[in-house]
């Protein structure tokens, strides 16, 4: 059985092809990842979205030697299911309808998800099952006393107002894989996924108890071209005195605002610590709010563990960047985290793939995980497809 995986993002389109092989076997195997490729995607919408998938289709079942035949089910990581669809579900008319309905919540990644699917349906039919793992779904455990705001009740209940959480998939993945490569300290883990999207999960035995990002995938820590949490007394400033209408608003703090707008360059960790070694000024402002922001994050969601026993880092700046491990470590001295530099220099991008960073004194450990969005969706839809619910879908 293989399984194909779309992973749609703002602006890029990833589609993966796994074989059930690797999920009768511990751990991830990359022999089992068929073949893996990353697309460009121009206009950022739904249209485009579908041509793209569709060209994506083509390339990927000719380099892989394999037909249409060879496919047995299709994943898709969808960013927001609102609060009816918060599990892996197989993809109907009225999942898309529900997927549609939650545009608004994530309207930068929701249409080029369902551009993926439309693709999928023109190629394939009905003949091969489309599953959609969300990327809420693993906080959708966190207590009421953090996913809730302190608004309104009816706010929830007319308008589903609440703290969803998002990078869950990956999240989810590796809790998992902390629990394999460290089992003796895995009960209290905090896992930062840090890219051009960034946010934190506070994972108890398991299970997720706290997230940074909230209602849409804008709160949270400071990301690539995201403001993420700011006083939103800012925003009523803005509407009331500088007359900036919603769509004004949407633009400036989802794509001119973070490491670019502190910057006024680039929202490219690469390139802010370019320009941070040249000394421009900007530029470690940037890197500063960042790294203040981030060690903020951590040190309250241990609060939330009652204590930590691992730091996982991961995404694009997590498993590139030894500069932010060090300068997150840096700043958190007083958990008792300590990286052997070496270790962290040494883990960067694919060179390793998992790798513990931790000095051997430190009392947290702390890891490098790559990360693993495409093989959790290929595995969601592998175990789906091994349940009661898959057998008796019409």
């Amino acid at each position: 059985m293989n399984i194909l995986v779309f992973n749609a993002g703002s602006s890029t389109l990833k589609a993966s092809l796994f074989n059930e092989n690797v999920f009768l076997k511990k751990g991830r195997d990359a022999s089992s990842l068929l073949l893996e490729t990353n697309t460009k995607v121009s206009g950022g919408s739904r249209e485009s979205f579908k041509s793209a998938a569709v060209g994506v289709v083509e390339k990927i079942l000719k380099d892989a030697s394999q037909d249409k035949k060879s496919i047995s089910m299709i994943g898709h990581r969808i960013v927001h299911g609102g609060k009816k669809l918060r599990t892996t579900t197989l993809i109907d008319h009225s999942v898309i309808e529900e997927i549609e309905a939650r545009i608004d919540l994530a309207p930068i990644h929701n249409p080029n998800a369902l551009g993926c699917i439309d693709a999928a349906t023109s190629i394939f039919g009905n003949e091969v099952r489309q599953v959609a793992v969300f990327d809420t779904a693993f906080h959708r455990t966190i207590p009421e006393m953090r996913s809730l705001y302190p608004v309104p009740s009816e706010w929830d209940e007319k308008f589903e107002i609440r703290r969803y959480g998002f990078h869950g998939i990956n999240q989810g993945y590796c809790a998992r894989r902390v629990a394999e490569i460290l089992p003796d300290a895995s009960d209290r883990i905090i896992i930062c996924h840090l890219g051009n999207g960034s946010s934190l999960a506070a994972v108890l035995h398991g299970v997720s108890v706290n997230t940074s990002m909230g209602f849409t995938p804008l709160e949270g820590l400071m990301m690539g071209t995201r403001c993420g949490s700011i006083d939103p007394g800012i925003i009523l400033h803005l509407i009331n005195r500088e007359k900036f209408d919603g769509e004004k608003l949407e633009q400036i703090l989802n794509k001119e605002s973070g490491l670019l707008g502190v910057s006024a360059k680039t929202g490219d960790m690469r390139e802010i610590l370019e320009a941070r070694s040249a000394h421009d000024k900007k530029a470690v402002l940037a890197f500063d709010m960042f790294i203040d922001r981030l060690s903020h994050h951590i040190a309250s969601f241990t609060a939330s563990l009652g204590g930590l026993d691992t730091l996982v880092f991961t995404g694009g700046i997590g498993e590139h960047s030894s500069e932010v491990r060090q300068a997150v470590a840096d700043n958190l001295s007083y958990l008792g985290i300590k990286l052997d530099a070496q270790a962290n220099k040494d883990a960067v991008g694919d060179a390793t793939a998992d790798a513990t960073i931790s000095a051997k004194n430190s009392k947290v450990s702390v890891l490098k995980i790559r990360a693993g969005e495409d093989f959790e969706i290929a595995r969601q839809c592998f175990e789906l497809a091994s349940s009661q619910v898959f057998s008796s879908w019409p």
